[in-house]
């Protein structure tokens, strides 16, 4: 009988043995699983690329998002919105804010073997005061070289948005070899398609509105990465050749997917990130005294006559109604501030008062990568209070022109970013002399608050600086907001580690990424 009970305990031993070598078994197996693997070629899917890759100064921020596997920038910016050092160690500002000190960081190469130094970083900044977004470093006044990694940047003013600056378009750097051989017409042709950084990956080829590749860089700064062995964005205009590919197993991800496509993808199992900070507005040239749209009441009647609540339901949840120029996180969202809520009837008042009772017709400009549904539903409801709209959607070239030089007689669908710190996206779009919009009337007392704005060391006064530009833009009718939507981007399960920090593309940091299949 004992040894009956015996065989029973033992019997009952090794089966608890048995079930715990077969969990850690598969504990040891998961925790295998997910560790970064070497290899592979990361296969991407966007809708188009830059018009000039190599050259930062000749290209919007979002053109540039392609080439971030290449090209690094001084700082990059945490979920709050604050920059923190990238190729930069450290910085220091004097005590009369009249100058700006960097450390550089040691041992960091670009890809034709040349170091990043004082010299290389003076050279971009100062370069790239001369570009697109040149405003954006207005006020630097000059750049010492204090010793081989270290600058200091002596500012005409203090603006609080510089070091944000760095960590977009005009802190990527390039090698300054490259600089240097651009000051020929024939080398600058070069450049602006052959970007040299200092990124994980280098670049291979590029042919416009197809693809664009990189290969590993071996003398990468940070060790042990990258673990891809190249990336290759392909670039198909097609929504819905996009998916086809996707799905055929073409590519690992999709970057800026279609809303209801993405939702789709995410039941057959592949992953979703979304980008929570992207503004969806509509302006008109109310900068041209003899548009429709120089007169606010015009204005106001679009805003009244879109229903923002139906139009946001075609976006499954990913897109929100916005009554002002903020999204809830930014720190210039007024709680309190109304805005102008859906309401046709007063819509058709104004545009009476404005003296077009039988309404008018006009253009609404829009880039393809725009959801033809939601244009159709704005379409819809302007046309109930008499504004008749005709849709012209560009590529994405043309469309980025259209930003930069303006249009006349219409509207324009655009998106911008909204991120945590409004107050350099504000400035970007809204002081006159910005890159774009030149056609957009801008109030002296927006202008005058933005300024000041960007110019206090103090974060409260700024916000609450911010909150009035806000308010400012809302009683003029500057922009007409419409929602705030999340960019979708569609990953294969085998994907790991994308790196968009936070779910912001602009942010990429594809030196971890890494693929299990």
């Amino acid at each position: 009988m004992r040894s009956v009970r015996l065989i029973k305990r033992l019997g009952i031993y090794l089966l608890v043995l048995t079930v715990a070598v077969i969990f850690m078994a598969g504990f040891v197996g998961q925790a295998q699983a997910e560790e970064p693997r070497y290899g592979g070629i990361l296969k991407i899917i966007d809708l188009g690329g830059p018009r000039a890759p190599g050259w930062p100064s000749s290209s919007s921020g979002m053109e540039m998002i392609d080439l971030y596997p290449c090209l690094e920038p001084l700082t990059k910016l945490d979920e709050k919105g604050d920059p923190f050092p990238y190729l930069l160690t450290s910085w220091e500002y004097s005590s009369d804010l009249k100058s700006l000190t960097l450390n550089i960081r040691k041992g960091v190469k670009f890809h034709d073997g040349s170091d990043l130094n004082a010299e290389a970083v003076k050279m971009n900044l100062w370069e790239r005061k001369d570009g697109v977004n040149g405003w954006e470093l207005a006020s630097i006044a000059s750049i010492d070289v204090i010793d081989e990694y270290t600058v200091r940047i002596n500012l005409s003013v203090y603006k609080n948005v510089l070091l944000e600056s760095f960590a977009n378009f005009n802190g990527l750097m390039i090698s300054p070899k490259v600089i240097e051989k651009a000051q020929t017409k024939k080398g600058k042709k070069w450049a602006k398609k052959n970007p040299v950084g200092t990124g994980p990956f280098k670049f291979v080829s590029f042919e416009r509105d197809v693809m664009m590749k990189f290969e590993k860089f071996d003398q990468y700064w940070q060790k042990g990465k990258p673990y891809l062995d190249g990336i290759e964005a392909h670039y198909i205009a097609n929504k819905l050749t996009q998916i086809m590919s996707l799905r055929g197993g073409e590519a690992h991800a999709l970057w800026d997917a279609v809303v209801d496509k993405a939702v789709e993808l995410e039941k057959e199992g592949f992953i979703i990130i979304g980008q929570p900070v992207s503004m969806r507005a509509i302006a008109g040239d109310s900068g041209h005294p003899e548009s429709i749209f120089a007169n606010k009441k015009v204005r106001e009647a679009v805003e009244y006559a879109i229903n923002r609540k139906e139009l946001t339901r075609l976006g499954h949840g990913w897109w929100e109604p916005v009554n002002q120029y903020a999204s809830k996180k930014a720190n210039g969202y007024n709680p309190d501030l109304i805005g102008r809520p859906y309401n046709p009837e007063r819509a058709r008042q104004l545009l009476k008062e404005a003296g077009y009772p039988n309404g008018f017709k006009t253009k609404l400009i829009a880039s393809v990568s725009d959801p033809r549904d939601a244009l159709a539903t704005i379409q819809r409801d302007l046309l109930k209070v008499g504004i008749d709209v005709k849709i012209e959607m560009y590529d994405s070239g043309k469309f980025f022109y259209t930003m930069i030089k303006g249009w006349k007689d219409g509207l324009c669908l655009f998106g911008q970013m909204s991120p945590v710190n409004l107050t350099q996206e504000l400035n970007s779009l809204y002081i006159k002399g910005a890159a774009r919009f030149p056609n957009l009337y801008r109030p002296t007392a927006l202008q005058e608050t933005l300024r000041k704005a960007e110019t206090v060391p103090d974060l409260k006064e700024q916000k609450s600086l911010v909150q009035k530009a806000i308010r400012i833009m809302s009683d003029e009718a500057v922009v007409i907001p419409l929602w705030s939507r999340s960019e979708l981007y569609v990953l294969h399960k085998s994907f790991h580690n994308p790196g968009f920090n936070g779910g912001r593309r602009g942010q990429w940091e594809p030196a971890g990424a890494w693929l299990s299949e």
